[in-house]
């Protein structure tokens, strides 16, 4: 694909495809449609028709995306704390990048395909593969120069369409250790490559971030309150002791941490921001956020982009959605 053909392209596209480009832990897809409402009522208390969106903990974007794509975005600012994730975004972002980005892509699809797919995937223990090759460009601070950026971006998106389930996650040391899925081949057809441009064109007018949450958030940082919506999607407070995969960095995700994100969380619903939450339904973290009466909590029967089981169900699952704003209007369970 050439320069001129992503430009025209770019300039034919009305973002209605616009999706997230890769799966992520407790993705909110299939819960697009509630957010998308309750943005409708944060826009109609602001008498606004567009908003300021914030989004501290950004992972796979969907309801970001879901509102570029029903025009509902003035500015966006986004933040993740995963270099990784960042980096992939960042070079997206840069449409002048895309052709050679595409061409590394489509060059791994097949040798993925062709290859021994389990020894083209590797592993973080036998130090082989794409996940030797990911955690070699990472080996040092940053992927620095403009094809080490191309060359993390690709091969994070095909660890992603490969490994189990989509699922990221670092090991202490700051390792990819994700084992490979079930997937034996890479879909990245002009439909993809569409989405991709739709994506860069949006993410090319977007403040990232990486870093802390808090960076992005007052009172580290100024937000205007009567246009701006804040989501937090922070990992989430474990069902079990024994429930994995709610740890993606290297740094890790505690019960202080949770704790820390509820106390910011009320204060921000304090000082009267337009701020909404999600978390698992259970019971401790409805400890943090449902006893706080100056904020509205609701659960909400949802299917997770990545839960699933051996058997290959994803078992439907409910989730706390907590807003500093009343929601009752949209008919959710009140807790």
């Amino acid at each position: 694909m050439s320069n001129n053909h992503i430009q025209m392209s770019l300039g034919g596209t009305s973002n209605k495809q616009l999706k997230p480009l890769i799966k992520w832990a407790g993705g909110k897809t299939r819960l697009n449609s509630q957010l998308l409402k309750v943005s409708d009522i944060a826009m109609k208390l602001l008498k606004i028709e567009k908003l300021n969106y914030y989004e501290p903990f950004f992972g796979g974007g969907a309801l970001f995306f879901e509102l570029n794509k029903n025009e509902k975005i003035n500015a966006a600012y986004i933040n993740d704390i995963i270099p990784h994730l960042v980096l992939f975004y960042e070079t997206v972002a840069k449409k002048e990048w895309l052709e050679d980005l595409f061409s590394e892509i489509k060059s791994l699809a097949i040798i993925f395909e062709q290859g021994d797919k389990k020894q083209v995937y590797g592993s973080a223990k036998e130090n082989s593969g794409w996940v030797k090759e990911f955690n070699k460009l990472w080996s040092g601070n940053y992927p620095k120069t403009k094809q080490e950026k191309i060359n993390s971006a690709a091969l994070f998106f095909v660890l992603n369409k490969t490994g189990f389930n989509g699922m990221f996650r670092l090991n202490k040391e700051g390792k990819f250790n994700i084992p490979k899925g079930d997937t034996d081949k890479i879909n990245f057809d002009d439909k993809v490559k569409k989405n991709f441009i739709e994506v860069s064109s949006i993410l090319e007018n977007t403040s990232i971030h990486c870093g802390s949450y808090e960076k992005i958030l007052p009172p580290e940082n100024e937000i205007d309150k009567k246009t701006s919506f804040i989501y937090l999607d922070p990992p989430y407070v474990p069902n079990s002791d024994t429930e994995g995969f709610t740890d993606y960095s290297k740094e890790g995700f505690g019960e202080d941490d949770h704790k820390k994100v509820a106390n910011i969380f009320h204060q921000l619903a304090d000082d009267g921001y337009k701020i909404v939450l999600s978390n698992n339904a259970n019971n401790a973290s409805k400890e943090m956020y449902v006893e706080n009466k100056k904020v509205f909590a609701y659960e909400v029967d949802v299917s997770r982009a990545i839960a699933k089981t051996k058997e290959g169900k994803r078992p439907p699952s409910k989730e706390l959605l907590v807003s500093s704003f009343n929601l009752d209007a949209l008919g959710m369970r009140r807790v």
